[in-house]
């Protein structure tokens, strides 16, 4: 069967010498696997669409039932350029999309979460990137039930203001309440810890986005390009 969906690629790896291998977030049947006949060729129409942390849409052919589908056509929804220009907001959006792998189960359609993941990754265009993953965070966990404001604010020390103002931030300017890059970076670390049980493995994202911060810094780049 055809569908039209909105997708965000939270994954993407070679599947031969022209084709990639996708995971993909999408609004109408969860997360899932595509391949992308062609993509990694030069040029290729699909290939700025099937880039991790791209919000695209895909017409895919999929089974019923089934969990891996194939591409057959699209394109980018929304351009998402500063991602790609600037390290500190690419790998924090390759966080956002590995976090999202991780606690999402295949085949399982979760609009709020895909509304949230898509809303996220747009503000990391303009937004202090830390602040996004804060509240990415508390609000993804309180969608898997796994927690809310209240227990947010316990685990990670924020005031209860703080906490809230970031659980209902809509990621449309800037937060009501946020804390300063310092403290939002510890509270993550310690929403990060409250959830390693589940996770199973570390994420490989964060780990790279921490061993580049130090590289950067120990080298003396200026501090707003190390942060």
């Amino acid at each position: 069967m055809y569908h039209n969906v909105a997708a965000v690629v939270l994954g993407a790896e070679p599947a031969s010498e022209t084709d990639k291998r996708l995971t993909l977030f999408t609004r109408e049947k969860g997360r899932l696997f595509a391949r992308a006949a062609g993509a990694r060729r030069p040029g290729a129409k699909l290939a700025a669409a099937t880039e991790p942390a791209s919000l695209s849409r895909f017409r895919l052919w999929l089974p019923e039932g089934g969990a891996t589908a194939r591409v057959t056509g699209g394109g980018l929804a929304v351009g998402l350029p500063a991602l790609r220009r600037d390290w500190a907001r690419g790998t924090s959006a390759l966080f956002l999309c590995e976090w999202t792998d991780r606690f999402t189960p295949l085949g399982q359609a979760h609009p709020e979460k895909f509304d949230l993941l898509s809303r996220a990754l747009a503000a990391l265009e303009m937004e202090e990137p830390v602040v996004v993953r804060l509240a990415f965070l508390i609000q993804f966990i309180a969608l898997s039930g796994y927690g809310d404001a209240a227990r947010a604010a316990r685990v990670t020390g924020l005031e209860d203001a703080a906490a809230a103002a970031l659980d209902r931030w809509d990621f449309r300017g800037p937060p009501a309440a946020a804390p300063g890059v310092e403290r939002a970076a510890w509270a993550e670390e310690q929403l990060v810890k409250s959830q390693a049980p589940l996770l199973q493995r570390p994420l490989k994202s964060l780990a790279h986005q921490r061993a580049l911060g130090r590289y950067l810094v120990k080298h003396q780049f200026p501090t707003e390009v190390a942060r």
